[in-house]
């Protein structure tokens, strides 16, 4: 015969083994991190919960699991446990805001002054067509707002709203024709969408009703942020004749001037075990902020504001990839960080009994 006999132990099996066999093959979409942790205890759960005769998984549990996996490839960046993910959403949650609410400030600056001198104060601006991004930045306050109130349920909806809406202007970029504004725009709409996830990632790990010191904080991040880039800019605007919000005051900071400090930043973070699980998140931002303003995409012969659905998407990817490798780095971290701590609990466990019952270097012993 040309089939392959059954083990001895395939007829203790309370499940036929093509069953497991199909069951360890969905648990494998899942992160490796995640699935070394909990694929011992999710295929046990599986099997247990499996039907007498039942030889596939059913279709409802293949959605189950296919759903199961795709959230924790989303949260993964954040961390593979409960607890690393509420510290690196914590920090996100003051720094996001921090960094964003310069960028909203300025985008509906601009909008306002856009109304005011095209349209005057009678008539009404096409913000989706003369500012794509307006209606993004303006949801986007509006659900930082609630969540400072303590309304997560609304900001998040808010917020996802606001994600929304920025990819629909980067789409209305692109059909006019703007494709180096979408190009401009890409990073910011990718970090308002990364508010978002964060918003509902607190929601998964059921963190409750944010706490007073972190509202502040996020609050106070955000006033220092935006007052620290009015005072760095606000001479050379004057100088120029310009205001503060515009871009002739930000001429000196290049990329790589802008580059060398977050790196710095991000380098130290990936120190402290408490910010570790935020650096992936902030990292591929980071990144898709610098290069879309650099020259990295231009071929030297067009002109460097020559961009198209290419290079929105390009910039995207390598943002995703960036992040990827430094949620792998960090995962390294913590397992290197892990294994230390174990081996310095077997080192005292040890000493501990040798001072217990065992002779010590130099003390004295009886002949």
């Amino acid at each position: 015969m040309t089939g392959v006999a059954a083990s001895p132990a395939d007829s203790l099996l309370p499940v036929a083994p093509v069953l497991v066999r199909d069951y360890r093959r969905l648990l494998r979409l899942f992160p490796y991190t995640y699935r070394r942790a909990h694929e011992a205890e999710m295929l046990g759960h599986l099997v247990d919960g499996a039907r007498p005769g039942q030889s596939r998984p059913t279709r409802a549990e293949r959605w189950d699991l296919l759903r199961a996996a795709a959230r924790e490839w989303l949260l993964a960046p954040l961390g593979s446990s409960p607890r690393q993910r509420r510290a690196a959403t914590g920090l996100l949650l003051v720094v996001l805001p921090a960094v964003l609410v310069v960028m909203a400030s300025r985008v509906l600056a601009f909008a306002a002054a856009i109304v005011g001198a095209v349209l005057g104060p009678s008539g009404h601006a096409p913000l989706l067509t003369t500012v794509p991004t307006a209606s993004m930045w303006t949801l986007w306050l509006a659900a930082v707002a609630l969540t400072l109130a303590g309304a997560q349920r609304v900001g998040l909806a808010a917020a996802v709203l606001a994600a929304v809406a920025g990819v629909g202007g980067l789409a209305v970029s692109l059909g006019a024709g703007s494709s180096y504004a979408a190009y401009l725009d890409a990073p910011w709409v990718a970090a308002v969408s990364v508010y978002a996830g964060v918003l509902a990632a607190r929601r998964a790990c059921r963190v409750g009703p944010e706490p007073w010191t972190l509202r502040a904080a996020t609050l106070g991040a955000m006033a220092l942020a935006l007052g620290g880039f009015a005072a760095a800019t606000a001479a050379d605007a004057a100088s120029f004749g310009a205001p503060w919000w515009s871009g002739v005051a930000l001429s000196p900071w290049t990329p790589p001037a802008l580059a060398a400090p977050v790196v710095l930043l991000l380098g130290v973070a990936l120190l402290w075990r408490r910010t570790r699980p935020a650096v992936p998140v902030l990292g591929g931002l980071a990144l898709a902020g610098v290069l879309s303003r650099s020259a990295y995409f231009w071929s030297g012969t067009v002109n460097v504001q020559t961009a198209d659905l290419g290079n929105v998407l390009g910039l995207l990817a390598l943002a995703a990839a960036a992040t990827l490798v430094l949620t792998w780095v960090v995962n390294r971290l913590d397992e290197l960080a892990e294994v230390r701590a174990a081996h310095r609990a077997r080192l005292a466990a040890a000493g501990g009994v040798r001072s217990r019952g065992g002779s010590r270097p130099g003390a004295p012993t009886a002949v």
